[in-house]
């Protein structure tokens, strides 16, 4: 109740979210639980949202608005949040991610930041972060999977490294709960995921992201050691990342066969 009564909205725009949900919510007479259980999430969930530790999803901002009777008011206000959220340099990313109606990622070292769970993107944002920053660099990371939850998400082929896939983030109990979570997020028709296996050839050791557009040209990011990645939309410059995500894709294991590898490294094997 504290953490309530410590809640300053005009502190920032995640803040009035959640001082304003909560309001709503017991204006509503409403408890956590009870709201939450109209979307499908925990009330401690909710309670994560109205202490502004969690974003949350488009959809479900939609949701509280209908819920409410309001116009539109958690739809602006969670444009704002996820812009407050996104540091500078990353915006360029957020924004071509958000409208990309295909997306092909290489991923050499982590799990991708659109598949993470919260416990394994806290491991990863932790170094040299104080807590409250990293609690704003966690919820802006899930809230970019608002993507794939939507009515038409787009297309997501992910190639990652078996080393990525076996390497222990934040404890064995940790990496189990973020291989289930790929297993789950990889029955889904629009997702795609690759391991490449340690026996295939060598390729280059950072990432790139491939976005492909209904109404624009495709553009990529390859990535860069902090916050110096770079968008790439010079037409030739973008083939040849595409020929080389074939390349890679190539030496990889088919869907089925790196879901298994996948289960194996959970199990420990």
């Amino acid at each position: 109740m504290g953490r309530e009564r410590d809640l300053d909205p005009r502190s920032s725009a995640i803040a009035q979210y959640g001082y304003r949900l909560r309001h709503y919510r017991k204006k509503n007479d409403l408890s956590q639980d009870a709201l939450g259980a109209r979307f499908g999430v925990t009330g401690q969930m909710i309670g994560h949202i109205e202490t502004a530790k969690r974003g949350t999803t488009l959809d479900m901002s939609k949701g509280f608005d209908k819920l409410f009777g309001l116009d539109s008011y958690f739809e602006e206000l969670w444009w704002h949040v996820r812009r407050e959220q996104t540091p500078n340099w990353f915006r360029e990313y957020a924004e071509a991610e958000s409208r990309a109606s295909s997306i092909r990622l290489f991923e050499p070292l982590l799990v991708t930041g659109l598949l993470q769970i919260e416990t394994y993107a806290r491991e990863v944002l932790r170094a040299g972060q104080r807590e409250d920053r990293l609690d704003d660099l966690v919820s802006s990371r899930l809230a970019r999977q608002e993507i794939l939850e939507r009515e038409q998400p787009p297309w997501l082929v992910v190639l990652f490294l078996e080393a990525a896939v076996r390497r222990v983030v934040g404890g064995p109990e940790l990496m189990r709960d973020q291989h289930q979570r790929l297993l789950d997020v990889a029955k889904q028709p629009n997702i795609a995921i690759h391991v490449i296996p340690d026996r295939a050839r060598a390729y280059p050791s950072g990432g790139f992201t491939l976005f492909s557009f209904e109404d624009a040209a495709d553009v990529a990011h390859v990535e860069g050691v902090g916050g110096h990645g770079r968008m790439i939309e010079q037409g030739s410059h973008v083939e040849r990342l595409k020929v080389l995500f074939d390349l890679i894709r190539s030496e990889a294991l088919p869907v089925e066969t790196s879901a298994e590898l996948i289960r194996t490294a959970m199990e420990g094997r």
